[in-house]
Order: structure tokens, then sequence, then C-alpha cells
């Protein structure tokens, strides 16, 4: 084959033209995935701020029944009582929460009703939960079983007058917060309406 024949046949074979590959090519954020890192973000501050919310409300309300008991009725001295309500801080932010998950499931099982089905509800929620713990804390304490059976009733009647109460005070604080959080909410949407917008 000549030359100019080899030439002509190559020029007939069809080349497609050089790809250009572009390595640092962002991905397009679309109006669907913007929402749900929103929403996730959103969700993750409402599990927080409820945590903090359980917290606040079980050490709010333990220091509020503790001062008198402690103070007045055990005659604790301040330095006393200062020291085992800081404990009682600890150990109230552990339990905090898992106690206010576990009333919540115990309310959506039974239903709510009037005010003695709802009392015998809450009573029956702090004695279930405290009761076990409380015990278990005498137990590590080193109480003899007679003092665990005495401390343990005397629980169980401060329980009937302190779990409706709770209750009452917890659900007023979580309806404080729902309408606070709607109002954030509000604004939260109409920041990510207009975030796109110069």
């Amino acid at each position: 084959m000549s030359p100019q024949s080899l030439s002509q046949a190559t020029e007939a074979i069809p080349v497609s033209p050089p790809v250009m590959v572009l390595e640092d090519e962002q991905p397009v954020e679309t109006t669907q995935s913007t929402n749900s890192q929103v929403n996730e973000r959103r969700n993750r501050r409402t599990r927080w701020n409820e945590w903090l919310l359980d917290v606040f409300a079980m050490n709010s309300f333990s220091w509020a029944i503790a001062i008198p008991i402690e103070l007045l009725l055990a005659g604790m001295s301040w330095s006393e009582h200062l020291k085992i309500r800081l404990l009682a801080v600890v150990f109230n932010s552990v339990i905090a929460r898992p106690f206010s998950m576990y009333r919540a499931w115990i309310v959506k099982r039974f239903g709510r009703g009037g005010a003695l089905h709802n009392y015998a509800v809450d009573t029956f929620v702090f004695l279930s939960f405290q009761l076990p713990l409380y015990t278990v804390n005498m137990m590590l304490g080193g109480a003899s079983m007679a003092e665990i059976a005495t401390a343990c009733i005397t629980f169980a009647m401060i329980a009937g007058v302190l779990g409706r109460p709770y209750g009452i005070y917890l659900d007023f604080l979580r309806r404080v917060w729902a309408r606070r959080s709607a109002g954030t909410h509000v604004t939260d949407d109409m920041d990510t309406a207009t975030c796109g917008v110069k």
C-alpha cells in the first residue's frame, strides 16, 4: 500500500472528540437535600432541648422538695444539704430523660382521663421507675433489709404525694417549650425559604 492510500484510509476512521474529566466537580445541592439537612439539624436540636428540659425539670423539682425535707425535717446543715444536692444533680441528670420517656410510654399506653386516673398513672410511673433505683442505692450504701423495707415503704408513701405534682410540672414545662419552639420553627422556615434570594 502506498503512503498516499494509507493516509486516505486513516482519514476515513472516525475520531471521537476529547473528553474532559472534572475531578473537583461538586454535587449540585437540591432543595430536597437542603430541606433534609435542615430537618436533621432541627431534630438533633429538638432531642438536645428535650434532654435539657427533662434534666431541668427533675433537678428543679427535686431541689424544691428536698429543701424542706432535708433542712427542716432532717435538720441537716446547709453544707450537708448542698453536698447531697450536688450529688443528686449528677444522678438526676442521668435518669431524667429515661424517666420522661418511660412516663410518655405509660401515658400513651393507658391514656388520659379524669383527675383520679391521671393521679394513678403518674403515681405508678413515679413508683415503678424510682423505687427500684432507690432500693439499689440503699443496697449499695450497705443498708440492712429492715432499713431497706422501712425506707421503701416511706418512699412509696412519698411517691403517692409527689408523682402527680411532678407530672403536672413536667407537662407545664413541655407546653411552655412547645409554644416557644413553634415560634422558633416558623423563623427557621422563613430563613430557609429566603436563603437563596439575593
